[in-house]
């Protein structure tokens, strides 16, 4: 009897050890699913999230119904075996389509490294259930829901004085900018290097009015007016000097030829508003109309812009044979300008090109360069205007101008050291208004 007591307690003991055992062993088995699944989404996470090319997160997906494949008990899927087979890439535009590609991935791992985990089958599940029959059965409508709507009228509601107006579109964009600039320069009385005291004020004026119907036509005119004086102290016959002294229209008629190609005619007429006067004298030295160029000639005209947030625009015009004339109207400055005494005019032909570029150097600082060249075989004159803005604030901005011209039209035009280069620089700063 003693005997048969032990054997029993022994009995239980070992019992009571192995379902503990059995009990330890199924919750081993949960949580360590638990972690698996759990790390595969981790990395399903990270795969479908957009980052950028340090690493951060920029977007994260919001919850996906797509997940309910890792989310529901471990399952052997066809779609998974079937990429991984297939080798399928993983560029897709679609991003429902990458998230279907990494879920797979991730079930082709779990597959191949924990097996174990996986209970059932898609057939399995599929099997467990199906549609209603009835749901497929095709619906046959008896009425028409035409038949029951009343006879409708086309009378009109709206008023009969009402008028329907089509308007074109305006083509036409005008704009431009004006500034008015100062600067000032003081030398002392013992400046051994030379120079005297000056204030000067300038002002610019751009006007634009360009015409494109956005197909085959367009007309560009720019109107330039320059006027500025400058003290000077050391002339005895008058108190200012001219500096900026230019009036200069441009039009530009243009026809498309192919893409930024355009058949074109170009006409630039240049002019200065202020009379000039040589130092210390009365001898008039240039003046309205005195003289006045104007250059006529068809071509082709070619548009451009370059860099990738597209800083460098401009465009170039090129006439193969243009005509020149030059004008006079004043008799004792006739030949000063290079025509023959007695003549007012001289008519020429020869070719010429102009280059208009904008450089956006940075959001404060924009350089404008024009290049104007033409030739009549005799003489070749080159007028290169460089214009860089200096933005300060929305009105306050310093302006650096440097003018090198060519010219060899008259001897007048000569330097001392025998040559037609001819240089007007110039840096201020004041207001600038763009409308």
């Amino acid at each position: 009897m003693r005997s048969l007591v032990i054997f029993f307690l022994v009995f239980g003991a070992f019992t009571n050890v192995n379902a503990q055992e059995e009990k330890a062993k199924d919750v081993e088995a949960k949580v360590d699913t638990f972690s698996i699944i759990s790390g595969y989404l981790q990395k399903l996470q990270r795969l479908v999230d957009e980052r950028d090319s340090l690493g951060f997160v920029i977007s994260r997906p919001a919850p996906n119904a797509y997940y309910y494949q890792i989310l529901s008990a471990p399952t052997l899927y066809s779609a998974p075996l079937h990429q991984m087979m297939n080798n399928t890439d993983s560029t897709y535009a679609d991003k429902q389509l990458q998230t279907l590609y990494y879920i797979n991935q991730m079930l082709a791992r779990l597959y191949a490294r924990n097996p174990q985990l996986v209970e059932q089958t898609e057939e399995s599940i599929k099997s467990q259930g199906q549609f209603r029959d009835d749901i497929n059965e095709k619906i046959n409508v008896k009425e028409k829901l035409s038949e029951k709507v009343g006879e409708a009228t086309l009378s009109s509601t709206l008023d009969d004085k009402i008028q329907v107006v089509t308007r074109r579109p305006n083509f036409w964009k005008f704009n431009g900018n004006t500034s008015l600039q100062f600067s000032q320069s003081h030398f002392s009385k013992n400046w051994h290097k030379g120079g005297e005291d000056n204030f000067a004020g300038n002002f610019y004026l751009t006007l634009n009015a360009n015409y494109n119907n956005q197909r085959k036509f367009k007309w560009n005119n720019t109107f330039e007016l320059q006027m500025g004086a400058q003290t000077a102290p050391s002339d005895n016959n008058r108190t200012f000097r001219p500096t900026a002294n230019k009036i200069k229209y441009t039009t530009n008629i243009g026809y498309k030829a192919y893409k930024s190609l355009d058949y074109s005619m170009l006409v630039v007429m240049e002019t200065q508003p202020l009379p000039n006067y040589y130092a210390n004298t009365d001898n008039l030295h240039s003046k309205f109309f005195s003289p006045m160029t104007l250059s006529v000639g068809p071509g082709l005209a070619y548009s451009f812009q370059w860099g990738k947030k597209k800083r460098f625009t401009g465009n170039l015009n090129v006439a193969f044979v243009a005509y020149h004339l030059k004008y006079v109207g004043k008799d004792e400055l006739v030949t000063i300008h290079g025509l023959e005494a007695g003549t007012h005019a001289s008519h020429t032909f020869g070719p010429s090109a102009q280059l208009n570029t904008t450089y956006k150097i940075c959001n404060q600082v924009t350089w404008t360069s024009k290049i104007d060249w033409r030739s009549n075989y005799h003489y070749t004159r080159i007028d290169w205007y460089n214009q860089i803005n200096f933005t300060v604030t929305k009105l306050i901005s310093a302006m650096l101008i440097v003018n090198p011209i060519l010219d060899d039209s008259s001897p007048k035009y000569m330097n001392d050291n025998g040559k037609y280069i001819m240089l007007n620089e110039n840096l201020s700063i004041g207001m600038t208004y763009s409308f």
